[in-house]
């Protein structure tokens, strides 16, 4: 039994119109949803399954120790 390290992500998507269309918001800013992934492939997956929009773009979220 293997054990898998989870990440967590954010990965930002371009988000659709009513009609299926790509619907930029007027402030620039790219909507995102957060999850925990093995890589940044997987998380991109996970994105467009729970979106269902295509993913602008992916951050990998670091922890930062004091």
């Amino acid at each position: 039994m293997s054990v898998r390290r989870l990440r967590s992500y954010r990965c930002f998507f371009s988000p659709r119109s009513a009609l299926g269309h790509l619907d930029v918001p007027e402030s620039g800013a790219l909507p995102f949803v957060q999850l925990k992934a093995e890589d940044g492939e997987a998380a991109e997956r996970a994105a467009r399954h729970v979106t269902g929009c295509p993913v602008a773009e992916i951050e990998r979220m670091e922890t930062v120790e004091a």
